[in-house]
């Protein structure tokens, strides 16, 4: 089982690789091309691992190198994957972490490059997601799943209403133009699908992983930059918000069963 989730692992990353490199830019899928003329890769080299051992990684028309990403990428979905089986072993649980992993990852190298979350990626998602409470044995109750999309739902969107007043309010009092709220609608999006395959209460504690980790990540970022002067500016302008959502909800997806024994005592 485990050398079946190492192939498909890699063949998820070539995937992950693929959608980051086609969605953010076109908003479509196409061939495995390079990022700066645009000329489709060889063969070979649609896959990072391949391109990296085969010494294929230049682009044959303008010598672009591909880039480290895709190697890593899938280097890591394979143990991922793995992962996932060691957790639950042969189950539907099993396929359906694997999946919220590559929507995860996907996220997670999209926004770090692009600051985007893509709902091409969100909204589907959402929809395995909203199956998976139904179909995951982890959720004793289907409707832990669905009140923890919900509240994942209205706890990001409270905020994101709540970011755009306060850019606004603060625009108007400076009389200048002033950056939109570090939480954009596709953390809202993402934290609708967290709530869903984590459930509640782990969403609640998702999301406070996620922002005590942003806090952490934002006020390392000031410092690297030299104050704090303007952190809201710097923090709306530079620090994608997505990535620690993703680590929150990543950490109770895996081990929220050991994080609520521990919380509650039991």
């Amino acid at each position: 089982m485990f050398w079946m989730l190492g192939i498909v692992g890699l063949a998820a990353g070539v995937l992950v690789n693929l959608l980051a490199d086609s969605l953010p830019t076109l908003r479509r899928l196409q061939l495995p091309a390079c990022g700066v003329c645009g000329q489709v890769r060889t063969r070979v080299a649609w896959s990072g691992v391949l391109a990296f051992v085969s010494g294929r990684r230049r682009c044959p028309n303008c010598g672009t190198a591909l880039s480290y990403r895709h190697l890593l990428v899938e280097l890591a979905m394979p143990s991922l994957f793995v992962f996932c089986g060691l957790r639950t072993g042969p189950s539907v649980t099993t396929f359906l972490n694997a999946f919220y992993v590559t929507s995860l990852v996907t996220i997670l190298v999209t926004d770090i490059e692009h600051r985007l979350i893509l709902h091409a990626v969100t909204l589907p998602s959402i929809l395995v997601a909203f199956a998976g409470a139904y179909l995951n044995p982890a959720f004793d109750n289907p409707k832990r799943a669905l009140l923890g999309g919900a509240i994942g739902l209205l706890a990001a969107l409270s905020l994101y209403l709540f970011g755009a007043l306060f850019s606004w309010l603060l625009g108007r009092l400076r009389g200048e133009e002033v950056p939109g709220p570090a939480l954009g609608f596709g953390d809202v999006t993402l934290s609708a699908f967290l709530g869903l395959i984590v459930g509640v209460p782990e969403i609640i504690f998702a999301l406070v992983i996620g922002m005590l980790a942003g806090f952490v990540g934002a006020v390392g970022f000031l410092l690297v930059r030299g104050g704090i002067q303007r952190a809201h500016r710097a923090f709306a302008s530079f620090i994608p918000y997505g990535p620690f959502l993703v680590l929150g909800g990543a950490a109770m997806l895996f081990f929220g069963a050991e994080f609520m024994a521990w919380y509650t005592g039991g």
